[in-house]
Formats: C-alpha cells, sequence, structure tokens
C-alpha cells in the first residue's frame, strides 16, 4: 500500500494556484445512511460561468499540468465524465486526480467502521429499552453516556480523514506529479481546483513545503430583467433575459493578512519569555528589536503601520519590554506619540514581565482574601519586600487600591539603604500619584517590625535570596496573607511551597507560593496578548492587566476539584 509521506520536491521550484470551485466535491468514507445526504447531484458540477472563467485562465496562467479532487468517482468518471477534465483535454493540458488512495481508503473505512458498528450496538440497545419502557433507568442513562462517547470519537474520526489527512494525501499527490513531471523546467506550475473546504488547509500544507501558492476563487452575479419567481413556463423567459457575470477574486483579502507583533526591547537581548507567549497566543509573526530608544521607536512604528495600511494596521501589535521601567515608560511615550488615526493599534507595555506579575499577585491576594473571609484587601496594610520592578508596581497597584503601603528595601550591603527606599516612595508619588512608606530592612529585627505591622506581606526580592526565615514568622500573630513569588531556591520564604494556594503554614497565616501566581501571570500575559490582537487600539498597562487579571481568577475553574468518577452500579442481591 502506499504510505502517506509529504516531502518537499529538491530539484524543482513548485507554483501552485488554488482555484476554488463552486460547490464542495461529494467525499465519504462510510456512505450516509440517509438518502438525503445524495441529493441535488445535478448541482455537483461546475457551471458554464466557471467553464469559461477556467478556460481565461488556463489561456493566461499556461500551466505545466492540473490536479483535482477525485472524490467518489472511478477513474473513469473522472476522465470522461467530467467537463473539466474535456477543458484541459482541449487546451492540452495534463490533469491529474489526486485524493486518498484506494488502499488507504478501506484501511480508514474499516477503522470507521468498528466504532460506527459500537455505535449502532448503544443505539440498538438504547431502543429495546424504550419498547420496554424504562425510560428512568440506570442502565439507560450508561447506554446514553457511552453512545454519546462513541459518537463524539466517530465525528472526531470522520473530520480527522476529511480534512487533515485527505488534505495530506492531495498535497503529496500533487508533489508526485509535479516531480514525474518531464521537463528541464526549474520552475513548473500546477492548477489545482479545490473545494472550498478544503482551500485554506491545503495551501497552509503547501507553503510550509516551500511552495509558492495563489488562490483564486470565482465571484458569480445573475443579472435578470424578472423581479419574482418565474412560473415553469415562464423559464424560458427568465434564462433569454438572463446575464452571468464572472469576476475572479485574487489573492488574500485583508482579513486574512497575518498577526504581526512587532517586541520592543531596551535590553540588550530581547527576551524569549515573552516573543514565545506571542507565538503561542496564536501570531504568526514576532520581530524583536533590542536596544530600542525613543527615536528607535518612532521609525520603527511608522514603518510598521505605514506598510500595513489603515485596514491591516489591526492585525499589528506592539509590545515593549526590557528590565528598565522607566526608559520601556519613555519608549512608550514614544510609541503613543507615533500613532494617530487611522494608523493606531494595540500597545502591550510589561517591563520584565513586571505588570503582568505584579498584577496576577495583587488579584490572588484579592480573591483569597475573599474566599477565606478574610475581609476586603483595600482595608489592609501591605508590606512589599523589594525594591525591583515588579515591587514597585505591586506597590502601585496595592495603594490605589487604597492599601496602607509600606515598600522594603532588603539588600544589608547599600549603604544608603534608607535614602533608596524613600527615593523609591518618592519616584512613586511623582510618576504614578501613590503614596507609600519606604523603609530599610537589612536585619532580622527590622523585617519582623514589618511582619508585625503588616496584615499582607509580598515578597518581590533578589531571585534565589532568602527573605524570611521561618523563624521570623513565629513572632508574628497579625500577619494573615504571605506571598512568594520567587521561584529559584532557596525561595524567598521558607516554608511556602510553589504551588501553596493559601496553606497554613503558621497558626492563621496563610501561604501563596511563586508557581500559584506564576500560572495566574501566565494566563493574564496570553490573555493580553489574545485582546491586543483582537480589539485594535487599547493600551494594555498595569491597571488593564489587573482588571483581566480580576476576571481570570473569577472564572478560574480547577480540573482536579471538577472531576469525578461514576460507576455502574453492581446488581442488587437476590436479584437475577
Amino acid at each position: 500500500m502506499k504510505a502517506l509521506e509529504v516531502t518537499p520536491l529538491k530539484d524543482k521550484k513548485l507554483n501552485v494556484l488554488i482555484i476554488e470551485k463552486e460547490y464542495n466535491e461529494p467525499f465519504w468514507i462510510i456512505e450516509p445512511s440517509s438518502s438525503n445526504q445524495r441529493v441535488i447531484h445535478s448541482l455537483y458540477r461546475p457551471s458554464i460561468g466557471f467553464h469559461k472563467f477556467l478556460e481565461n485562465i488556463i489561456t493566461k496562467v499556461n500551466p505545466d499540468f492540473a490536479t483535482g479532487e477525485l472524490g467518489l468517482r472511478s477513474q473513469k468518471e473522472f476522465h470522461e465524465d467530467n467537463i473539466l477534465a474535456q477543458i484541459f483535454q482541449k487546451n492540452n493540458t495534463s490533469f491529474f486526480p489526486v485524493d486518498i488512495n484506494a488502499n488507504a481508503k478501506t484501511y480508514l473505512e474499516t477503522c470507521l467502521a468498528k466504532t460506527r458498528e459500537l455505535r449502532d450496538q448503544v443505539l440498538k440497545a438504547l431502543d429495546n429499552l424504550s419498547k420496554q419502557k424504562a425510560e428512568n433507568s440506570i442502565e439507560k442513562e450508561y447506554l446514553v453516556a457511552y453512545g454519546q462517547s462513541l459518537q463524539r470519537e466517530l465525528e472526531e474520526q470522520e473530520h480527522e480523514i476529511s480534512f487533515p489527512i485527505r488534505e495530506s494525501w492531495i498535497v503529496m499527490e500533487i508533489l508526485d506529479q509535479a516531480r514525474e513531471l518531464n521537463t528541464k523546467k526549474e520552475e513548473i506550475t500546477c492548477l489545482h481546483i479545490s473545494s472550498p473546504e478544503h482551500v485554506q488547509g491545503i495551501r497552509q500544507l503547501l507553503e510550509t513545503l516551500d511552495v509558492k501558492v495563489e488562490v483564486v476563487k470565482l465571484s458569480k452575479k445573475i443579472i435578470s430583467a424578472h423581479s419574482e419567481t418565474p412560473h415553469s413556463n415562464e423559464i424560458e423567459n427568465l434564462l433569454q433575459s438572463m446575464q452571468i457575470q464572472v469576476k475572479p477574486i485574487i489573492g488574500k483579502v485583508s482579513e486574512d493578512a497575518p498577526y504581526l507583533l512587532f517586541y520592543l526591547d531596551t535590553d540588550q537581548k530581547a527576551s524569549p519569555f515573552d516573543i514565545c507567549m506571542a507565538y503561542d497566543t496564536g501570531y504568526n509573526a514576532v520581530i524583536p528589536y533590542e536596544n530600542v530608544t525613543p527615536e528607535d521607536a518612532k521609525r520603527i512604528i511608522q514603518d510598521a503601520v505605514f506598510s500595513r495600511g489603515p485596514k491591516t494596521v489591526k492585525h499589528t501589535c506592539f509590545f515593549i519590554g526590557g528590565k528598565d521601567v522607566e526608559k520601556v515608560e519613555e519608549v512608550l511615550e514614544a510609541v503613543k506619540d507615533s500613532m494617530f488615526p487611522p494608523f493606531k493599534t494595540s500597545i502591550i507595555i510589561d517591563p520584565g514581565g513586571a505588570y503582568t506579575t505584579a498584577a496576577a499577585a495583587v488579584a490572588k491576594i484579592e480573591d483569597s482574601l475573599s474566599s477565606h473571609k478574610l475581609g476586603e484587601l483595600k482595608d489592609k496594610t501591605c508590606a512589599v519586600l523589594g525594591t525591583g520592578a515588579v515591587a514597585q508596581i505591586a506597590a502601585v497597584l496595592l495603594a490605589k487600591i487604597g492599601c496602607n503601603v509600606i515598600i522594603a528595601s532588603l539588600n544589608p550591603k547599600r549603604v544608603d539603604g534608607k535614602e533608596h527606599a524613600e527615593d523609591v516612595a518618592r519616584l512613586l508619588a511623582k510618576d504614578h500619584g501613590v503614596k507609600v512608606h519606604g523603609v530599610f530592612a537589612p536585619t532580622s529585627t527590622e523585617k519582623i517590625d514589618i511582619l508585625k505591622k503588616a496584615d499582607v506581606v509580598l515578597c518581590a526580592g533578589t531571585r534565589g535570596v532568602r527573605i524570611i526565615e521561618k523563624e521570623l514568622l513565629k513572632e508574628v500573630k497579625r500577619m494573615k496573607v504571605l506571598v512568594d513569588i520567587n521561584a529559584i531556591p532557596p525561595f524567598g520564604v521558607e516554608g511556602i511551597e510553589l504551588k501553596d494556594d493559601m496553606r497554613e503554614i503558621e497558626t492563621g497565616i496563610f501561604g501563596i507560593g511563586a508557581l500559584t501566581v506564576g500560572d495566574l501571570k501566565h494566563k493574564l500575559e496570553k490573555e493580553i496578548l489574545w485582546k491586543a490582537r483582537s480589539n485594535g487600539k487599547e493600551i494594555y498597562n498595569y491597571s488593564i492587566a489587573l482588571q483581566l487579571a480580576r476576571k481570570l481568577v473569577q472564572k478560574e475553574l480547577s480540573a482536579a476539584k471538577l472531576a469525578l468518577t461514576l460507576s455502574y452500579p453492581p446488581p442488587k442481591k437476590g436479584s437475577k
């Protein structure tokens, strides 16, 4: 049996012009049980408009060969009872059927038949129970569940065969015909006549094999002097007054334009984290720029939006990253200044992941307090241990909610620690309009003093550095929630595990681990990337990030908690 193996051409360059026909060529592995599936066969043929349209294309393109789906036809029917074959023959163009190999089709039919036979047995058993009027029996409920599972499996198998598998066979046979073509030409052209439902899949698969693809479809308009539906005896008059206008639609329309994300990183090397996230969210391409300055940003933005045009610019997004928050904010201003209607599109700002991490941490704290009936976050005193980007933005978000916020510098080697902490507080007031209290806490005594004052503590210090030893927590009575965002050992808080989600690590002290926050941060960034791709003109900053994080937390479902297992009950004692 011929094996399905799709490999690119080595010694020839192939161009494929896919011509979308007016109907989907009938195809199935197992014939549908209903005879209604096979009605209107007289319409499963190219119209006169398509004939003339195809003849015109053949004359203009002069293809080396052509292909079309075999479908349910025999080879004889494809070549002899096929107007398209006659058109290609008239124009001296070889026309080949391409589809799933007959032996492969038989094998696939056998696989489907087994599932369908089992499904039909379940249906028969259900019918027997209905005849017995056993409407509420437990047997019926389990049979329905089993039957639904089999039906779903059958539908998935049929879809897999009818689309990915069938399209792979079609592409393989197009390439095989190109290989066998007796020509010395380095570049050859194929016309492929395709059902509308397979155009996209075949095009994408061909493009992955380094084949240049163009798609043409027919726009057909019927014009008649008759404004009402004619009676049967007036059909001839209708036809005499009818005109068929045929117009080609060539290439991709604007809705098919690829989604592009331009990643502007102020650091020396662009972060692969955000680039991978963008690809995973569905962007067709991510274009990174490094060491970006405000001047660089203006040029990049204008070249990008002007090249895409007013209609396609909505498929363009700009992501600004880098560990230096101040530099990132400067680039943001340059990006905003470079856009104007109709050349405006989405902008994401997330310096070093600080905005999404901080938003995820705050949303998680807020929800955890509420779900454990520990009061509202806005009424709490919150301590942020660390003065990096995540710590600063977390402090800003907490202060904007209404919390009393302490931000602490922890490095014992810092000579100007007190001044640094106070400078950070002043900077947050100046840039974000919030009031926080900056303190220097390099020692255990000073850390205990903060812990005793706080209801919530967020540890956002240097990775791999222990901030709070377990001994310190024994002296704390007031604190309710302790969050650690450090996922690199040693963790920031002794006693907190990575996946902790409000686990009581000391009496009255509940811990949230780095992976619990990180999982929400990951979902949040994907949500922002997806929305930026869809909405068009939003600026996704830390405020928007917090709003989206709150929504994600509220609709978060745990698969483990929702899972259940139902077992068919054993027969009762004494029953036959």
